[in-house]
């Protein structure tokens, strides 16, 4: 497969996997003066990015997640995932990029949660559990960067169990740039 920028589709994932071994959000978190991973500095920079980002915690508390099973594509620091797992869904987590899955195993284990199987490194073009697995997937800024508009379509019929077809939450930025095929 091909990118409509004219690249392979392995070599794009290969490209994303190097960039986001840095954790997005790296320099939120530089910025506020955080250089290790404590329960004290995840807290510090889950406020701060709540701060930058408050519409975010309605995709998740909108929603009655006791039970249900979750899929979070694209990581990050892990700010959206404890958030998710906090409130009481059977979490999964999918990332390109090792960088991410290490930091939300690590957020899982405070937490006291099983990680190692439920957060997995791999794409968003090849989700990798069956169809109707989840109950909701969420994708923050993440799915424009596969460079294909596939991952969409992979994630909406692919992961999620209907009806109604794809409880697809992420945000409007990704979603504009899937809609413009950008």
């Amino acid at each position: 497969m091909t990118t409509r920028a004219g690249v392979s589709q392995s070599e794009t994932d290969t490209r994303n996997a190097a960039f986001w071994n840095e954790l997005c959000g790296s320099g939120l978190a530089r910025s506020i003066g955080i250089d290790d991973r404590t329960t004290e500095s995840l807290r510090k920079f889950d406020e701060a990015y709540m701060a930058m980002y408050p519409y975010l915690a309605r995709y998740v508390t909108a929603e009655s997640l006791p039970g249900k099973k979750t899929l979070e594509i694209g990581l990050g620091y892990g700010t959206l995932g404890q958030l998710i797992t906090s409130r009481g869904s059977q979490y999964h987590g999918l990332d390109i990029a090792d960088g991410p899955v290490e930091m939300m195993r690590y957020r899982l284990a405070l937490l006291g949660k099983e990680a190692a199987a439920r957060v997995q490194t791999g794409s968003a073009l090849d989700i990798p559990y069956p169809d109707g697995t989840f109950d909701y997937v969420y994708s923050i800024g993440c799915l424009h960067h596969t460079g294909a508009r596939a991952a969409a379509d992979e994630v909406c019929v692919g992961g999620v169990d209907g009806p109604p077809p794809g409880q697809l939450r992420r945000d409007r930025p990704s979603l504009l740039r899937y809609q413009r095929g950008g």
